[in-house]
This record gives C-alpha cells, structure tokens and sequence, in this order.
C-alpha cells in the first residue's frame, strides 16, 4: 500500500528541532483557525457570392466569344514561362505551424497532480519493507529583547536578531503504518546563517538550552490535525476523511470552525499539511488534490514537465502590527504526486531577512528499504 509521512511533527527531538518544528506547527494551526482575511462577436464574411458570380458569368462569356471565333479562325499558340530551379536548389515545404501551448493553471496542476497520485504504485511496500523518508529542514528562528513579551515572540517584521539552522532525519513507515514507525537523526542541529549584532552568541545559547540526546526512537507515527473517532493517529484521519473532494472541504471547514471570510486559503494550508506526509493510499492522496484543485486563491509559482509548485497566500497582520502577508508553498512532483518541499513565509518589510529566505523549508527524499538501520 502507499504510505509516506512527512516528519515535520514527528521528527527525532534532537538538538532543538522539537521545539523549532513544534512552533512552526503550533503557528501553522493558529493561523488556520485565527482567520485574519484582508483580502465579440466574429467579423461578418467579405461578401464575394455576388463578385464570385459575376465574375463567372464573365468568364462564360469570353468562353463563348473564344469557341465562336475558333470557327473561323485558329488560335495563336500560348507558351507559359515556367520558373526553373537553381542547380542545387532543395526544395523545402512550407513549415507547419508549431501548436499552441495552454499556460497551466493552478486547478490543471492539482488535477495532474492528482491524477499521478491515483496511478502511482512505485511506493507499494512488500511485509517487511520500510518507506524512509529522509527529511531536509530549514527555518529561522527571530529574537526580541524583551523578556516580557517573550523573547521568541517574534517575526521578522520586530526581530532585532535572528539566526537560520538546518537539521535532517530519516522516518520509516512500516508496510502497516498502523504498527511502530521509527525514527533516527541524521544531522543534528546546525546554525548557518546569523542577522543582527547579537545573533551569533544568542544562537548558540539557545543551541545548547534545547540540545538533548537526538537517540533513535520508535512511535505510533504523526498526529492529525484534529482528533478522529479512531483517534489521533494521521493513519485513523486519513480513515475517516470523506472520499469525496467536495465533502473533504465540507468536512474540513466544519472542524476548523465558524470564521468570517474566504477560508480557501485555510483549507488549503490544512491539505497541504496533510500531503506533505505523502501517506495515505494514491486514491487518499489524489482526493486531497482533487479538493485543493476546487479552491479559489491558490497560483502557480513555477512548473515545467515533472513538477509544479503552488502557493496559498492570506493577509495578516505581523507582529509589530504592520500588513503582511502569510504563504505557505507545496512542490509536487506531477508524475507521481509526492510531494518534494514544502515553504512558509510572512511577507511583511524586513531591514534584517532577506526577503529571497522563507521562514521554514523543507525538502523530502523517499525511498523503500527492506530493514530498518
């Protein structure tokens, strides 16, 4: 069956990692539920009936006037020059006119996307056989001085320093993902890039605060977004989610609550959440992207034959209270409708960040392995 999780909840807590993906979860969801919206007719033919036909009846009569006088008189001979071709000349034909190409849309992406996800079997695990999924993860953490208001209470709108760390691990989902999922670290925490006077020495206090032993470890796997009547368990969701696209919505929206406004966005960042995971079997999956292909606000970042990457964007407010706007990214690889990457940045002025780095990045590799490491 198909399984594949992304471990952006569920990854080894190692080296501050909980903490720094926890918050991006924990962000992801209050923003899902705060709900901060600010956001001829063709040419008439040329007439030539009348000139066609009186141009023939011309015709006729000069034909008469000919046949009439050949009676009596024959003919001079024509002689029509003919063009010759140059020794050595190819003679080419004319070219055919390339056809013209429809520009994909998002919903198209989403329905491509979906549809790979139906056919693909590529990930059907035998007994036995593990999907790891090795997960690359990047994200900036903000800080302000302020004790009072939370040092890490920050964004890149109010931050007076901020650092940017990676770290990766590997998950393996066994054929039944029902059953123990494990979990090992591949590269602990590391700091990679330091904004503002005191960053590099707050970077590695806040290193060594959040450090812990990174052993491998086995779960249940991911938790869902809300509980189900199984359940917690991403498997029990995935269970209990509605097969049909409209429905899913539906359903999806009844559990995010009443709010005012277009909620697309919502629901799409939900969906996104979910497919990032690449869990669930391709019938699963491809309701997922047949759902999001029924959303308005979604657009198209970049796209050539084997992959498309798409975005939701919402207006909000940042944290010092100035206008910005949140979008978080999904990059699906369209012949088989995995999902690679995933993004989440606040658009908002920033003299600190540059605006080229997102928030949080994370990249997915997936493979089936027959034993664990």
């Amino acid at each position: 069956m198909d399984v594949f999780e992304k471990v952006q909840k569920t990854k080894p807590d190692v080296d501050g990692v909980d903490s720094h993906l926890d918050s991006a979860r924990a962000r992801l969801m209050s923003e899902i539920a705060a709900g901060k919206t600010s956001v001829s007719a063709r040419p008439a033919a040329p007439k030539r009936l009348v000139a066609g036909v009186l141009v023939g009846a011309a015709l006729a009569a000069t034909a008469g006037v000919l046949v009439i006088t050949g009676l009596t008189e024959q003919p001079k001979p024509v002689i029509e020059a003919v063009p010759t071709r140059e020794p050595g000349q190819t003679l080419k034909p004319s070219p055919t006119p390339a056809p013209t190409q429809e520009p994909m849309t998002a919903a198209g992406a989403f329905g491509a996307a979906a549809t790979a996800a139906r056919s693909f079997t590529g990930l059907t695990l035998a007994p036995g056989q593990y999907l790891r999924v090795h997960t690359q993860s990047e994200q900036i953490v903000y800080h302000q001085p302020d004790p009072n208001g939370g040092q890490y209470q920050a964004d890149r709108s109010n931050a007076q320093n901020a650092w940017r760390g990676s770290s990766s691990w590997n998950s393996y989902a066994p054929a039944d993902p029902t059953q123990q999922w494990f979990f090992a670290t591949d590269q602990p925490w590391t700091v990679s890039d330091t904004f503002g006077p005191d960053a590099a020495a707050l970077a590695q206090a806040h290193k060594e605060a959040m450090a812990s032993g990174g052993d491998p470890y086995f779960s249940n796997g991911p938790s869902a977004p809300w509980a189900t009547p199984d359940g917690y368990g991403l498997v029990a969701f995935f269970s209990a989610m509605p097969t049909d696209p409209a429905a899913l919505i539906a359903w999806i929206r009844e559990n995010q609550g009443i709010v005012a406004g277009d909620q697309d966005y919502k629901v799409g960042w939900v969906l996104i959440e979910l497919l990032s995971y690449n869990m669930g079997s391709g019938a699963e999956r491809a309701t997922m992207y047949d759902a999001l292909s029924m959303l308005s606000g979604s657009e198209i970042v970049s796209a050539d034959a084997t992959s498309a990457t798409l975005r939701f964007s919402a207006s909000t407010e940042a944290l010092s209270g100035q206008p910005a706007v949140q979008r978080r990214s999904i990059t699906i690889d369209t012949t088989t409708g995995l999902v690679t990457e995933t993004t989440a940045v606040l658009d908002v002025a920033s003299s600190l960040i540059p605006a080229s780095l997102a928030d949080e990045r994370h990249v997915f590799t997936v493979s089936v392995v027959d034993s664990l490491p």
